[in-house]
């Protein structure tokens, strides 16, 4: 007879503890009035070097989308070629 009280005080506590801990409702964040908008953002690109038979050439490489915007091309007269 107590092992059956005692289980059953068991139970009700347990049920008690899960449910006594309330659903709190699912709300939207507030967000302030300068944040809602989208900003659109450049796309970031970076040239490549390479020296091919003594020709300095330089390429486009689009870091946002990762493809190559351009083939190899001569670098220009009068242009600086970092780590040269």
């Amino acid at each position: 007879m107590k092992r059956r009280i005692l289980t059953t005080v068991i139970a009700l506590l347990c049920a008690f503890s899960l449910f006594s801990t309330g659903v709190a409702p699912a709300m939207a964040a507030d967000v302030p009035a300068g944040e809602t908008q989208v900003e659109p953002r450049a796309e970031e690109v970076r040239w490549y070097y390479r020296n091919n038979n003594g020709v300095y050439e330089m390429r486009l490489w689009s870091l946002t989308y990762q493809y190559w915007k351009t083939a190899w091309i001569p670098v220009p007269d009068g242009w600086e070629i970092p780590g040269v």
